[in-house]
């Protein structure tokens, strides 16, 4: 990550704090959707950028929840227990592939991110766009 107003932002939101990976993940997910309004067009994917154009699809979604996070999660000196990774697959709602009811390159795939917990193996799957717009916090992922 690049964009200095964005650090500064994020390094304002968590001076001082000692955040637990909940927090950060809430706090990735506040920030991608305030800087961000959903498009279907073509835009940049680059997390340094989608902030400023303000308008972002799912890529740009979540390459920034991504960024967002393990620039938060090395600030708070969690490398060694966290980490935000950026994945693509298929979106399911009630076990139904929603990729098949269209025939747009634009719904080929879908992102979403995995946060691991290293010293566990815990996961959680986190999808921005649709937390943003339906308010699912949680994925699931196979």
């Amino acid at each position: 990550m690049t964009d200095q107003n964005l650090i500064n932002e994020i390094d304002k939101q968590t001076e001082g704090k000692k955040l637990s990976i909940e927090e950060i993940i809430a706090l990735s997910n506040r920030i991608t959707s305030e800087k961000l309004k959903f498009t279907f067009n073509k835009v940049s994917s680059n997390p340094n950028s989608v902030s400023e154009f303000k308008k972002a699809n799912c890529i740009g979604y979540s390459s920034l929840f991504n960024s967002i996070g393990n620039y938060i999660i090395r600030k708070q000196k969690l490398i060694d227990k966290y980490e935000f990774i950026h994945l693509v697959g298929e979106l399911d709602v009630f076990g139904f592939n929603v990729h098949d009811l269209f025939d747009s390159p634009f719904f080929k795939d879908h992102d979403f991110n995995k946060i691991e917990y290293k010293q566990t193996g815990k996961k959680k799957f986190v999808d921005p766009s649709l937390r943003d717009y339906l308010r699912i916090e949680y994925v699931a992922s196979e």
